[in-house]
């Protein structure tokens, strides 16, 4: 089974895809990078396609609207493909571009979550969390999961743990990580947030005699992550902070924080974190910090969801001591998002 794997080089997106491919041990994949000449090209192309998605296009024109809306390289590499089982996307600006190869090549075409304007019905299969539900009630060609597709697993995450605890010459004691994330036009991280945030670290690793772990991301407030960096060097309970795209001993610092860490504690505004977490068979604690208006987002119904199925523990700042404690003294079963392999079995039947 071949798979070509459509990439708009941002991680929420590669991740999604990233999950699938890698539990298809038996597809050879092709990863392609697009870009776009301009982006009123690719907004051009995106509402073309979501009114004419469904027309038996001639390939001639095909390769017309592909050439006038790529660079020449990504265009290029997309014609060196002759032959290929499946395409596979995440986002709505690689969406138009499956679909059209997907023309070409007689192949089926998969995407992971709801392209916009496009939406899922020209596609033979998409993968759409909760979120997206409503929206493709009644179509045949969905598999729903709760989540996204991601590619931490409870095995991957368990074979590395005494590699990595070795590493960093670990101690033996509870251990909590920490992801953060950043702004969105719901809530936020404010320095206020970060600060409160660390006299919790401080009381809990003393009282618990544990080791915290921290990664910010790439929407991180940079004050916030230099505050943070700051206070977490000066201490000998946080043995490790990661900051994205910096220098690491590790090939995947965050996935090693989940591996070696029993308890995770991840800011709300993420759900594409909280879905990872949600999947590594520890204890999840969902955090919610600054509101920057009074309606919550979609995505607090999933977590509400997942609290309900014991798979993710709600809280905000002010409880999170409590919670942290409460959440090691108790002795219970999580359950764990298995949302990468329900995906992997519908492309499988697909075929």
């Amino acid at each position: 089974m071949k798979v070509v794997v459509l990439s708009d080089k941002k991680p929420g997106h590669f991740n999604q895809v990233l999950g699938v491919v890698q539990n298809m041990a038996e597809c050879q994949v092709e990863w392609l990078e697009i870009q776009y000449r301009h982006k009123w090209r690719d907004n051009l192309l995106r509402g073309f396609m979501s009114v004419g998605g469904g027309i038996n296009l001639p390939t001639s024109i095909i390769h017309s609207l592909l050439r006038r809306s790529l660079d020449a390289a990504s265009y290029t590499a997309l014609t060196k493909i002759q032959e290929t089982d499946i395409i596979l996307s995440a986002g709505s600006s690689v969406a138009a571009i499956n679909l059209l190869l997907g023309k070409i090549l007689h192949a089926k075409t998969v995407t992971c979550g709801r392209p916009s304007p496009i939406g899922t019905r020209y596609f033979d299969l998409a993968i759409l969390p909760m979120l997206s539900w409503k929206r493709a009630e009644n179509r045949q060609n969905v598999c729903k999961t709760i989540g996204v597709p991601n590619p931490i697993s409870v095995g991957t995450l368990n074979n590395v743990r005494a590699s990595i605890e070795h590493s960093l010459e670990l101690k033996d004691c509870p251990r909590i990580g920490i992801l953060l994330g950043g702004t969105d036009r719901h809530e936020t991280i404010t320095i206020e947030d970060a600060m409160q945030l660390f006299e919790i670290c401080n009381l809990v690793a003393n009282q618990l005699n544990a080791e915290i772990l921290l990664t910010t991301s790439r929407r991180t407030p940079s004050d916030v992550a230099a505050y943070l960096k700051s206070r977490c060097e000066t201490v000998d309970w946080c043995p490790l902070f990661v900051e994205p795209d910096t220098p690491s001993e590790f090939d995947d610092p965050y996935q090693s924080i989940l591996s070696i860490c029993d308890l995770l504690i991840v800011s709300a505004d993420s759900f594409s974190m909280v879905c990872e977490a949600a999947s590594s068979g520890r204890k999840v604690i969902i955090l919610s910090l600054s509101q920057i208006n009074q309606r919550q987002p979609k995505r607090y119904r999933v977590y509400q969801y997942m609290v309900e199925n014991s798979i993710i523990i709600m809280c905000n700042l002010e409880d999170l001591a409590q919670q942290i404690t409460t959440t090691f003294s108790q002795t219970f079963d999580n359950t764990h998002l298995q949302d990468t392999q329900k995906a992997v079995n519908a492309i499988r039947q697909l075929l």
